[in-house]
């Protein structure tokens, strides 16, 4: 016996669809708070850097500014979801290009804006390595040079330059499985 649905199916007119397709909805970033402040985030152009100075005294100063926050500014407690190892703001030094550097809170996006071009900030570049062999390498600048300090850390922390942690498994007689086999692939991944 067939069962007739009366929904799976069909059409569903959404009550907000003729709205998002002409371009009326409203979306929390169209609103308009009262007292609201909005808020923007500096962040780094480089993907390996030593911060050698930040003044954000030009953009402090400036009106409309409320706030101007950078890594000294807030306590030293590294975020993250598995493993704490991010600071809300960077402060020594910026590990990828977007990394947060300071944050302001100002009247309007527009003098936030002009706050982040205010902040002046001085970086020495340290070479990004972009290849996991060579990152590992003992003459690789390091990423994580107090890893140990972090919270959420897994054990046992690796020695191998760049590497958190590592695990070893294996299972059965894998030189009898070599030798027993038709076809050996070997590759890196």
């Amino acid at each position: 016996m067939a069962t007739t649905y009366s929904v799976v199916g069909t059409s569903v007119l959404r009550d907000e669809g003729p709205d998002k397709v002409s371009g009326n909805a409203k979306y929390p970033a169209d609103m308009v708070v009262p007292g609201a402040l909005s808020g923007k985030i500096l962040r780094s152009p480089f993907p390996h850097a030593r911060i050698v100075s930040i003044d954000p005294s030009k953009a402090r100063a400036l009106p409309g500014v409320h706030a101007v926050l950078i890594g000294s500014d807030l306590p030293d407690r590294p975020v993250g979801r598995l493993l704490r190892d991010c600071p809300v703001l960077a402060r020594d030094h910026v590990r990828f290009v977007g990394e947060k550097v300071a944050a302001v809170a100002a009247d309007t996006d527009e003098i936030a804006e002009e706050a982040l071009l205010l902040i002046e900030v001085e970086y020495e570049e340290i070479p990004a390595i972009f290849d996991p062999t060579e990152a590992m390498e003992a003459s690789a600048p390091t990423l994580h040079p107090n890893k140990a300090d972090y919270i959420g850390l897994p054990q046992p922390i690796s020695k191998v330059n760049n590497v958190l942690a590592e695990n070893h498994w294996s299972k059965g007689d894998v030189d009898k499985g070599f030798s027993e086999s038709d076809l050996i692939f070997e590759h890196s991944f």
